[in-house]
């Protein structure tokens, strides 16, 4: 078997307007990666992107990657996942090229699935056929008060979650707040109204259940220590991603000041040698890369390899379509050391409205790992169509 054609397919939805500490977000998109062959077998894949444009996702699979895979036998996995790698060096060793590394990565691993007719899990020995998971929400929105946070996190323990995150962060009054650099300050709030969001959630959720707060690094390590005690008397358990992860003094400082509250990260970082260094510096409690982002199958597993040696769980983030959420399911059941997985629960089309059957449940939101060979879903190619734009 040959690879014929590496494609990349971009993905483009409207969605209701909603904002982290960040940004603020008004569409849905993806870039997945098909790698054909010289058979009928082909492999699907999702390169994470953080909302870079995805034409320049494009031209990097296609015309950087791409060249490297063309006539090669796809069963060789590692083989072609290091020559992406030490070919891009200088220039993709983090950012977009390694999520684009990491797309064919996955690709390769659902084709690896379907020529053997299991699933990817299977491959890489089943740990548990099942996958804790925690609803993801909590976001800033138009007209969004705290009544409306309450009803949101009610939904969710309807639904049968125990465990919650939110957002917070969005506060450019706070001094070091990086909001005041983003495009749009809509929907800031202050110091204390944050405070108030943890409360809320807290008090909905009784005092069961773990609560997560993300920061999207937007805030300085000096007032992430000064909050550590506000925080705890409202009820955190978990806070992710609260500075840039390239402040390891910062990280330290921020697990010191709070032994009460975990602290996971980091999605944006990438590669195992970047997760291997700021795991032995003990920056964080949880370990949560992406799989669309942080390398693929090849590189995350050996990510959490990492993680258990140092005896720290993995919960791997989640915030793509249907195929990376997929993808993040098929690994999450392979590792002895996952801890849960992020089920993000805003509308989102290309996570819940392309496959042919949905994602599948128990009453305690542990998610059924696909069975289907590959990653284990059907896709609705007809409704593809209707939000591909290349």
């Amino acid at each position: 078997m040959k690879i014929t054609q590496v494609k990349a397919l971009g993905l483009r939805c409207q969605s209701p307007v909603m904002s982290d500490a960040m940004s603020v977000c008004k569409a849905r998109q993806a870039l997945w990666i098909k790698i054909e062959t010289d058979t009928d077998l082909y492999g699907l894949g999702e390169a994470f992107t953080f909302g870079s444009p995805l034409v320049v996702a494009r031209h990097i699979v296609e015309d950087q990657l791409a060249p490297a895979l063309i006539g090669e036998d796809p069963r060789h996995i590692e083989q072609l996942w290091q020559r992406m790698f030490w070919r891009n060096v200088p220039n993709g060793r983090t950012g977009l090229v390694m999520g684009c590394i990491s797309g064919i990565d996955i690709a390769l691993w659902d084709l690896a699935g379907k020529m053997n007719g299991v699933p990817v899990c299977q491959l890489m020995g089943i740990h548990s056929n099942k996958v804790p998971a925690y609803a993801s929400g909590g976001f800033y929105a138009p007209g969004k008060d705290l009544d409306a946070l309450k009803k949101e996190i009610e939904g969710y323990l309807e639904k049968g979650y125990s465990d919650v995150k939110i957002k917070i962060g969005r506060t450019p009054d706070l001094p070091g707040c990086a909001v005041g650099y983003t495009a749009s300050r809509e929907f800031s709030v202050t110091y204390e109204e944050d405070l108030d969001r943890i409360r809320t959630a807290r008090k909905t959720m009784g005092k069961t259940g773990r609560l997560a707060a993300d920061i999207n690094a937007a805030w300085p390590a000096k007032a992430v220590v000064q909050a550590a005690g506000d925080f705890s008397e409202a009820g955190l358990n978990i806070l992710e991603e609260p500075i840039l992860f390239e402040d390891v003094k910062g990280l330290q400082a921020i697990r010191a000041a709070m032994p009460g509250i975990s602290v996971m990260g980091y999605e944006t970082t990438q590669g195992v040698r970047n997760f291997a260094r700021l795991i032995s510096e003990d920056t964080m409690d949880i370990v949560q890369p992406d799989i669309g982002w942080g390398g693929g199958f090849s590189e995350v597993r050996r990510i959490a390899s990492v993680a258990e040696g140092f005896s720290k769980p993995v919960s791997l983030h989640s915030f793509g379509s249907c195929v990376h959420f997929a993808a993040s399911l098929q690994l999450a059941a392979s590792l002895p050391n996952t801890e849960a997985i992020e089920s993000e629960e805003n509308p989102n089309v290309l996570k819940t409205g392309l496959l042919s059957a949905p994602f599948e449940h128990d009453e305690r939101m542990n998610y059924l790992v696909p069975q289907e060979p590959g990653l284990g879903i059907r896709i609705d190619w007809d409704k593809v169509a209707r939000v591909r734009i290349f």
